[in-house]
């Protein structure tokens, strides 16, 4: 029924690439050599280092997963005979030097981290290993069923591989609101329109918007109708909703189709909202990305455009400062030219082998990847551990169908 956002995050990965390779998702095979019983390898006690701009509390004792994470790499260290580290590398450097560094030999890590929209210009620099290939050499099938299939192919060009993840997919485009602000101005649930057949469509989003934008006796606006974290994204979503698609991949290599009628039919509504109705609150330029997200955490915005990252962090902040906001997820509305709503998930961020590091190393750092953060030694199905997740980001079972 719901249409898949996989091309939303494709959007931005192509209009990087336009002129430069094509995507051809194509499936590799494992080496048809390797033996159905897994090699045993020692790496002589070589050093892998995961690095990314968080890095990772190992502290024993901290939590549960903590503790079964450092049993993990425990046993990784033994199994293949490496020394294994995690490292936290400030955010400038990291996503500014990224390509410079790793050409310069010295990468920040052995498996790293990155958005769609930074790893492709780090792969027109060649800053990035073709981890298909290595991943053939081990006989490591990314297309098993327990890899992010989107991730896989939506980094595959001609024939490489560069991204991969063991990550579910994550919410990439799912509109959360308040339930306080909606009851005060007496406006319908919009999981409870969609379930009756009601229209929760543009029209409607405009309109609500309107009647939760509040302002005081000087004309300042004190609350806001809708607001995002990224404004990009938020774009992004008036297109996609509307039956866009800001590139067109009926070409080889695809090209822009941002003047096309949807697609301009979708930033029509979103200009309008934001300079006519002055409904869309907006990060300043150069202001931080938490500011509008806090906005949204305090009560003073009643629909908030988010990531699954960004509605972790505002269930954390109204739990800690106790402003006991109650919150919903539902689907960013249709626009006219739409069919059927657009699921907000999407198979998330990559991992990636930086190029200059060897090919042995490059094997062992997939190997304990792929022995660390695999999620399925868990003891839950995908399905349970999809429900888990809603169940902890979200305290009704509209918002945790609409997840799931």
């Amino acid at each position: 029924m719901k249409k898949k956002l996989s091309r939303v995050i494709a959007v931005v990965s192509a209009v990087l690439m336009l002129g430069t390779v094509a995507t051809s998702c194509k499936k590799d095979k494992p080496d048809p050599s390797s033996s159905a019983v897994e090699e045993k390898y020692d790496f002589n006690g070589m050093k892998i280092t995961f690095a990314d701009t968080w890095g990772k509390d190992l502290t024993p004792g901290k939590d549960e997963a903590t503790d079964r994470l450092i049993e993990k790499i425990d046993a990784v260290e033994k199994k293949y005979n490496i020394e294994f580290e995690w490292v936290k590398v400030d955010s400038g450097p990291y996503w500014d030097n990224m390509a410079s560094v790793i050409m310069g030999g010295e990468p920040f890590g052995d498996i790293m981290y990155s958005f769609p929209w930074m790893i492709t210009d780090w792969i027109k620099a060649g800053a990035v290993k073709d981890a298909g290939a290595v991943a053939k050499s081990l006989g490591i099938d990314f297309h098993d069923g327990t890899w992010n299939d989107f991730i896989v192919n939506e980094t595959t060009y001609k024939d490489a591989v560069y991204g991969f993840s063991k990550k579910a997919n994550t919410i990439q485009s799912g509109l959360l609101y308040n339930k306080r602000l909606f009851k005060e101005a007496k406006l319908t649930d919009p999981n409870e329109l969609i379930k009756s057949g009601k229209k929760w469509d543009f029209a409607t989003m405009e309109e609500y918007a309107k009647k939760l934008t509040k302002h005081d006796a000087g004309g300042n606006t004190t609350q806001w109708g809708l607001s995002t974290m990224d404004a990009h994204w938020l774009m992004t979503a008036f297109m996609v909703t509307n039956g866009g698609d800001p590139v067109d991949y009926s070409t080889t290599p695809p090209k822009f189709n941002m003047d096309s009628p949807k697609n301009l039919a979708g930033l029509e509504l979103f200009n309008k909202m934001l300079n006519t109705d002055k409904t869309i609150y907006l990060r300043p330029a150069g202001g931080d990305w938490k500011v509008t997200v806090d906005a949204f955490a305090n009560g003073k915005v009643g629909m908030m455009r988010a990531e699954e990252w960004v509605i972790e962090y505002i269930r954390d902040v109204m739990t800690e400062n106790g402003t006991n906001e109650d919150y919903g997820l539902t689907y960013f509305p249709m626009g006219p030219d739409a069919k059927d709503y657009v699921d907000e998930s999407y198979g998330g961020n990559s991992y990636f082998i930086p190029a200059s590091i060897s090919n042995e190393k490059a094997q062992a750092a997939l190997l304990v990847y792929r022995d660390l953060l695999d999620p399925s030694d868990d003891g839950y199905t995908k399905e349970e551990r999809y429900r888990n997740t809603a169940e902890a980001l979200f305290p009704d079972e509209a918002s945790c169908d609409v997840y799931v």
